[in-house]
């Protein structure tokens, strides 16, 4: 998921076979150093991570590669075949798009994505569905979508059938369940609501109590298991460490080079009707994430999907440059040091590229070097703050300032009911997807100021504060009674987060 070679398409994808999607032969690779792959790979070797790029001119054929046909995790770029996948077989008449599909909680993800957040019962279309696992990367919408497609099997059939070199080897509640089980053996044959009401307990999330009923009993003792502190470093640390070098633990299985020839095909009209390929584009187009790669430094509009997790950072897409569109795939994994600056990177990546064909823009690479220290707004997707004037957060360099935040539903925006310990936790869960839109996590919070409305809490509060805080060096902090707070809150947190390099 990291390391991401260059390289260029040189055959659109045909539309062939079965009529769902088959595509040409696959390019041989290109080994002419061209003046754009120098540039790239100069770019990559300072990259803190294995990295491969892939780059194409639509309109001239220039193409740029460096190391373009390496295997990564593709994290959340796998759903973009998914996607392609369930506009081909739409148009066939074997998926439904305005179909409604009713979601219940045994069908939640957690992670990315909305869907989790909403009231059980929710029946959005298979369209809506194909929409957010794209644009919030909803990991929900993705299960849900991989289903209506065949499953993992039916889908790796299609690609390996269409000369796809890239194939998908885990649901995402399966290389979570696997991940769990390295904790205690027991939690390998677990269920996946099992598995997704176990993450929400090991990140503390406030979504948990509706899995709670699934816990009692001997299986009680498996939410101790994940909210063991030691156990929670564990599991970041096999994350980190797994998902970077175990096929068994990645999502899929993905080049460079290969997913540039399904975004060429998408581009072209040729990976389905082109119909569904302008739908695909809008999409791609609409995405949320990933604001800090690459778009971050470009004036051009780009149609993109990210894949990462905690050190890994792909984005491929399509720069819509003045002299024609532009194929980009960029991987990265294993990144070490600071994350933001490995998606400032591919960003710069980005601009150069589009330099080289446009020419530079005013201000051009010194310009970019200063645009990290700029003001950024976070605004998780779907998130509902107050009706207040004010951003949920602001990212300056590497520096993350959260507005206060009550227990406020990041839907509704209403104050959750039950007094001071359902508000503090909502907090908690409120100012995580906040610093998770940065990507950052409690860790990298190194300073906070609590409010709090009655001082009889304060004990509660440290109670609450050491299952989030535990691990050294602890924030600072500072608690300061106040005489009231809006809407009657009884506490209001804010903090400061720092990456750390």
């Amino acid at each position: 998921m990291r390391a991401l070679p260059l390289l260029v398409l040189l055959l659109p994808v045909l539309i062939g076979g079965d009529g769902l999607g088959a595509a040409g032969a696959r390019p041989a690779a290109q080994t002419t150093k061209t003046a754009l792959t120098r540039l790239l790979g100069a770019e990559l070797d300072q990259f803190p991570a294995r990295t491969s790029i892939y780059v194409k001119h639509l309109k001239t054929g220039e193409e740029a590669t460096v190391r373009a046909d390496d295997s990564f995790n593709s994290q959340s770029v796998i759903k973009v075949p998914i996607m392609v996948r369930a506009f081909q077989l739409a148009e066939a008449g074997k998926l439904q798009l305005d179909e409604r599909v009713t979601l219940g909680r045994a069908d939640l993800r957690d992670g990315t994505g909305v869907f989790q957040y909403a009231d059980l019962g929710l029946a959005p279309t298979v369209r809506d569905l194909i929409q957010q696992m794209i644009i919030t990367s909803d990991n929900t919408a993705t299960d849900q979508i991989t289903t209506k497609v065949g499953g993992v099997d039916a889908l790796n059939g299609w690609l390996a059938q269409a000369g796809y070199r890239m194939r998908m080897l885990n649901r995402g509640d399966e290389y979570r369940r696997k991940l769990l089980a390295r904790l205690d053996p027991r939690l390998a044959a677990i269920t996946a609501e099992e598995t997704t009401g176990l993450h929400y307990a090991l990140s503390n999330n406030p979504v948990f109590e509706l899995y709670r009923p699934l816990f009692t009993g001997e299986r009680a003792s498996w939410v101790d298991v994940v909210r063991s502190p030691a156990n929670r470093l564990t599991h970041a640390a096999n994350q980190r460490k797994l998902m970077v070098e175990d096929r068994n633990y990645w999502l899929g299985d993905i080049s460079a080079r290969e997913i540039g020839r399904m975004l060429e095909g998408i581009e072209r009209d040729t990976a389905a009707s082109p119909a569904s390929c302008a739908t695909m584009r809008l999409f791609l187009r609409r995405q949320l994430a990933g604001s800090r790669r690459l778009p971050h430094f470009v004036d051009v509009p780009v149609a993109h999907k990210t894949g990462d997790s905690a050190n890994i950072a792909n984005d491929v897409g399509i720069l819509y440059a003045r002299s024609g569109p532009i194929v980009i795939a960029v991987m990265a994994t294993g990144i070490t040091g600071s994350y933001g600056d490995a998606e400032d990177r591919i960003g710069r990546i980005a601009k150069l590229v589009v330099d080289h064909f446009d020419g530079p823009t005013p201000g051009g690479a010194s310009e970019a070097a200063q645009l990290p220290t700029r003001k950024r707004v976070i605004q998780p997707p779907g998130y509902k703050p107050t009706p207040s004037p004010l951003s949920p957060g602001i990212l300056v360099g590497e520096t993350l300032y959260l507005s206060g935040s009550t227990g406020g539903d990041p839907v509704t925006g209403q104050l959750v009911k039950g007094g001071f310990e359902p508000e503090m936790r909502q907090i908690m869960a409120n100012v995580q997807t906040v610093l998770a839109a940065a990507d950052m996590t409690l860790t990298d919070v190194v300073s906070v100021t609590a409010y709090l409305a009655d001082m009889s809490d304060f004990a509660r509060f440290n109670e609450i504060y050491k299952e989030f805080f535990s691990a050294t060096p602890l924030p600072t902090r500072s608690t300061v009674a106040v005489k009231g707070l809006a809407r009657d809150a009884r506490l209001e947190l804010t903090m400061t987060a720092v990456r750390a390099r």
